[in-house]
């Protein structure tokens, strides 16, 4: 239920909206923290260091052996580095894009997201991919075609480039574009979290090591109006950020587990990665190697055949950090934490009556989604106040869907669907 994006992610203008003082706090600590190669773009970025200097092979050479230094990896082979247009990258940006989400697929997280009430009706996320790369992106490591790409007339200072040039030297080593290719969304978003938040440790110590000329109240900058232009959806911003905050402190976690050497790291990015947000939000959970719980929608997916007519446009796990991102907005970011403490396994699915795209019912359309969330709980009594904060939430969604909530045992289920008989149907 995430969304995906490539690599970097855009973090200028993201955690989880934009508008409330706390959010803008989190988008001030996620530049700080995770300055990727985005933040030389956008206003200021013509005192940054220019693309010609930086993608020089004197220079970049520089960078790597610093960077070998830090992380405790050798380059096996040169990085290619290309200059390309602002056109060229978003073109690029657009087609990973395409190549994660198809476009049948796109519709339905459309639909789903808009129906859950986490995204605005109408929101076009492949336009908001655009408008990331056209506003924001002054340069990028290409997993896909093991290349770090510069964006003309835009800049990018040591300390971002130290991380892209982490991403190009463990993509050697661990091969980063298998990460997060399978396995569902949780173990995707938690799989980028690993990758971005390994470049972040050791882009900070480059920082603190040798300090970039560039500053980045440069970037904060550019922050400022971008946001206050065209603010990203709250849960789309928050998607963004979360694989550099919350990676970041996975892998120093990882670090601080291994006496601050990288072995685990190396372990967990090339034959043990993380399948859940859970092991990125509680890395103890990695460490000890527990595994998610199965949850089952194949009762819901029976009540649906019986009343035919029901086809299944989307489905897959439902992490942590998304049951947290869907009750933020009610509970408050850190009590939808606590909340999701507990989690121990979930799924969710959408299915449709009609066709997807139906001129004469506007997304989301209500009257003929129906949409099951479950969640295993580690314990009655958290499934309970989970069960508790999901009827808050469900509350204030948009009136046109019926909603009920079940709690039976440490499983929780949420339904929405056209007629509350059914939605109560769907929990059972």
């Amino acid at each position: 239920m995430s969304i995906k994006s490539r690599t970097p992610a855009p973090t200028r203008r993201s955690p989880r909206g934009i508008g409330t003082p706390e959010l803008v706090i989190l988008l001030l600590a996620a530049v700080l923290a995770a300055a990727t190669a985005l933040l030389g773009a956008g206003e200021g970025a013509d005192r940054a260091v220019p693309s010609e200097r930086t993608a020089s092979p004197a220079h970049i050479r520089l960078i790597e052996r610093r960077v070998e230094a830090l992380r405790g990896l050798r380059f096996r082979r040169p990085v290619p580095v290309a200059i390309v247009s602002p056109a060229r990258a978003r073109r690029e940006g657009l087609a990973d894009f395409d190549r994660r989400q198809p476009p049948a697929r796109q519709r339905a997280n459309e639909e789903l997201l808009e129906l859950l009430g986490l995204l605005p009706a109408g929101t076009d996320l492949r336009a908001v991919e655009a408008s990331v790369f056209e506003e924001q992106v002054a340069g990028y490591y290409d997993p896909h075609r093991k290349r770090l790409a510069l964006v003309r007339g835009a800049g990018v200072d040591d300390v971002t480039l130290a991380h892209e040039l982490t991403h190009a030297l463990e993509d050697q080593h661990a091969d980063l574009e298998r990460l997060g290719s399978g396995g569902g969304d949780d173990a995707s978003t938690a799989q980028q979290a690993l990758v971005e938040g390994s470049a972040t440790v050791v882009m900070e110590r480059y920082a603190m090591r040798w300090p970039s000329d560039a500053p980045l109240g440069d970037a904060l900058a550019g922050l400022t109006q971008v946001t206050g232009a065209r603010p990203l959806p709250q849960y789309v911003a928050r998607s963004l950020v979360f694989p550099y905050l919350q990676g970041e402190a996975f892998v120093q976690a990882l670090v601080r587990a291994d006496d601050d050497g990288w072995k685990l790291v190396d372990l967990a990015e090339r034959t043990r990665p993380p399948i859940s947000t859970a092991e990125i939000l509680q890395p103890l959970r990695w460490l000890r190697a527990e595994q998610p719980a199965p949850v089952s929608l194949v009762a819901s997916e029976r009540v649906l055949r019986t009343a035919g007519g029901w086809r299944r446009l989307a489905g897959s796990t439902l992490g942590a950090e998304d049951v947290a991102a869907l009750l933020s907005p009610s509970s408050g970011p850190l009590a939808a934490r606590r909340l999701t403490a507990g989690w121990r396994g979930g799924r969710y699915a959408l299915w449709r009556r009609g066709a997807l795209t139906d001129a004469g019912c506007r997304a989301p359309c209500r009257s003929r989604d129906a949409a099951v969330l479950a969640v295993r709980a580690s314990t009655s009594r958290s499934a309970q106040r989970l069960g508790r904060a999901l009827r808050r939430w469900s509350a204030r969604l948009p009136a046109g869907s019926a909603t009920a909530v079940a709690v039976d045992g440490a499983a929780v289920r949420v339904a929405l669907a056209p007629r509350r008989a059914l939605a109560a149907r769907l929990t059972r």
